[in-house]
């Protein structure tokens, strides 16, 4: 793929992983970089571990 600049992307690059919803937390949306937390750091909200649940 044509990088602007003519250089080329290398196509064994990693990305975001498909999925990050566990790591989003349902009452704010911050998204954390690190484990998917059990309580969000901003907020103080729950996040269960299979995933965030709303209120």
């Amino acid at each position: 793929m044509a990088e602007p600049g003519g250089g080329r992307r290398d196509r064994g690059e990693g990305g975001d992983p498909a999925c990050r919803l566990s790591q989003v937390c349902p009452e704010c949306g911050f998204l954390d970089d690190g484990e998917p937390p059990e309580v969000c750091p901003r907020c103080g909200a729950v996040i269960a571990e299979d995933g965030p649940v709303a209120g």
